[in-house]
Parts: C-alpha cells; structure tokens; sequence
C-alpha cells in the first residue's frame, strides 16, 4: 500500500494540469531544462472580430451536421471556411504585456516555441500576424531546421519557431517531432486555453517519464462566453475581401433591420 501511496505521487510531481488568469505567471514555472510551449489560438492572439474565432469554427461545425452532412464532411467545410477567414481577419493580442513576457523568456535563453492545432494551410499567415503583434517565435527555438512529417495521414510541420500540428493528436505529434530532430527535452511548460489539449501532452510526457506542467489559460473565457451566432451570422454574411465587419458593425445591421 505504502509503494503504491509513493508511485501515484511520484506521477503527480512528473506531471500536472494547473489554472492560470495571467500570461506571466508562465515564468513561475519555468527553469533552465524548459522547453516552453505556447498554444496560438485564444492564448496568443484572438481574431478582432467573432468571425474567425474558435467559438464560430465550433458553430459552424455544429451548423453543418444540422445541414445534414456527416462528422467528417461538415469538419472540412468548417475548417475550410474557417482558414478562409482567418488569411483575411485582422488578429489582436488575447492579453496585454504577452509579447514582452514571451521577449523575456527568450532574452534569457529559455527555449520556446509556437504549438497549434492550426493546419499547413496557415503557417505562413499566422507567423505574418504574430509578427504584426511584435511576437517572433524563431529567436529562441530547441531547433534551427524547420521540419515536415506525417502523422496518422496529416503533414505536420515546424517552420517559423511554430509547429503546426493540423488537428493530431498533440501529445503524439510533439514527441515525434522531438525524435526526428533529435531532441529531448527534460521539462515541459504547455500555456493552452484548452484543458484537452493540455492532457494530450501531460499523458505522452507521462509515458515518456518527461516532466509536465499543463497551465490552463483562462484569460480568454470571459471573451468566449459572449460569443453571438447572429452576430458572427451577419459578419459571415455580408463581410468582403476587403472589409470584416467589426462586432459593432454587425451589432448596428442587426439593429438596423430589427426597426424596419
């Protein structure tokens, strides 16, 4: 009983999952062995409007299995319209001070890197609009090389201090990139406003006896919460090349044809 006592506490201090408001409070659990994960999404950097988000891609999802098509085919159609939105949007920062937080960690040499679900598709945009946020994540990377494989049939890729890992799973994906390039990290910190994503790695860091800190990011949930389908509807709607309509814009349509 005593053995089995020290065992399960001795995979808890291998491996955690924590709640974190702020971005900073990265830096609490990092030394020199970290490797440093930073998810992009609604913890980096969120589109201006509700068009693009995460919340929307997850409604359209949901809107096209009502439409009639299958779990797979009603993915495609929303992730395709979801990666349309997102090369045109432009994209904000999720909390103010996280570009220089992140400058810092790289100013003493802690090796950092960019980790998202996002697909091929957007690497070279999403790297674009990072550096539009004054975010570089090439200046402190575990590898210089970019790199490309495949897992479970998707390409998955490393470019621009950035692995995209095009919706595998992210535990699996970061540990063969690990491999391939010959790396092997002694301490893990994943900052991810997903609690999912987040075990994927605790459980593959676990396997591979690596020590993991998940911190769950919830600067975001409040912005999630008020996400709107007739607002992003509208913005999905009447939207152009040129011009994404901001959430007052689509608030003032709706109003107006509400009066007429």
């Amino acid at each position: 009983m005593k053995i089995l006592f020290f065992m399960s506490l001795c995979v808890f201090a291998n491996a955690r999952i924590l709640e974190c408001d702020r971005f900073e409070k990265i830096q609490t659990y990092v030394n020199e062995e970290t490797l440093i994960l930073f998810d992009i999404d609604d913890t980096l950097m969120v589109p201006k409007q509700m068009l693009g988000s995460d919340e929307w891609f997850g409604y359209r999802c949901r809107f096209h299995r009502e439409q009639g098509l299958d779990q797979g085919k009603a993915l495609e159609k929303a992730l395709a319209e979801w990666e349309a939105v997102r090369h045109l949007t432009e994209m904000e920062i999720v909390e103010e001070g996280t570009a220089q937080a992140i400058r810092e960690l790289q100013e003493k040499g802690f090796q950092c890197m960019g980790f998202t679900t996002q697909g091929l598709a957007l690497a070279t945009r999403t790297a674009q609009q990072l550096r539009g946020l004054d975010i570089d994540l090439k200046k402190s990377i575990p590898f210089q090389d970019d790199c490309y494989l495949e897992l479970d049939n998707h390409g998955v890729l490393f470019r621009n201090g950035i692995f995209f890992t095009s919706g595998t799973n992210k535990g699996k994906a970061l540990f063969a990139l690990c491999e391939k390039m010959g790396y092997s990290p002694k301490k893990i910190v994943f900052i991810n406003d997903k609690y999912s994503h987040l075990r994927e790695v605790e459980k593959v860091a676990e396997e591979k006896q690596v020590k993991f800190v998940g911190l769950r990011y919830g600067y975001s949930d409040g912005r999630k919460k008020c996400f709107s389908q007739e607002i992003a509807d509208v913005q999905f709607n009447h939207s152009s090349f040129t011009h994404i309509l901001s959430d007052a814009e689509a608030q003032a349509k709706i109003g107006s044809a509400k009066n007429n």
